[in-house]
């Protein structure tokens, strides 16, 4: 939450460091469009991908997330100063993290714990959905300690180029939250 509140602070309230305006003239209230549109569109495009039958498929769905990460940082980058590129897409992973929390694990294992106070056997569907969104959750929280680090240089490239380093340091994180996890 404290991200939240810095995202509002730094750079809704304060709005300076929102817009560059050598990469473009966007409005700061457009500009907080954008960035809120990213956090709303990145969590319900992610949850309807993982309802649908593509959510079943880690490989296929881990590389059409990637995709559209980078499609979105690369879009944002037109947009955004680079630091609030970092900012939001690390934001974007944080509304994800948060909404598979509430609105997907915790009321799946409340489902579950009634079905075994019931005396019936939990849904294994259930169990296996909030099973792949903890482990998602797992590797997206490695990127986002990165994106975290590496705003404090978001904007060093001139020409909105940020997204590449946003392109690199995804699946860096990917493989590190991978080791982790066998740790």
């Amino acid at each position: 939450m404290s991200g939240f509140a810095l995202l509002i602070i730094v750079y809704y309230l304060g709005g300076g460091a929102l817009v560059d305006r050598d990469i473009s003239n966007i409005s700061i209230g457009a500009a907080i469009g954008v960035g809120i549109a990213t956090l709303v569109f990145g969590w319900l495009i992610y949850d309807l991908l993982m309802i649908s039958p593509l959510g079943r498929n880690e490989i296929l769905f881990a590389t059409l997330a990637y995709l559209l990460i980078i499609a979105t940082a690369f879009g944002l980058t037109h947009v955004l100063s680079g630091r609030a590129v970092y900012i939001h897409i690390g934001a974007m992973f944080g509304t994800i993290m948060a909404a598979n929390v509430w609105m997907r694990i915790l009321p799946a294992q409340r489902k579950m714990i009634e079905a075994i106070n019931a005396g019936k056997l939990p849904d294994a569907k259930l169990a296996a959905q909030a099973k792949l969104r903890s482990k998602q959750n797992t590797f997206m929280a490695v990127p986002v300690v990165f994106l975290m680090i590496s705003s404090h240089f978001g904007g060093t490239t001139t020409g909105g180029y940020d997204w590449i380093h946003l392109a690199i340091l995804i699946p860096v994180g990917w493989l590190a939250a991978k080791f982790i996890r066998r740790a």
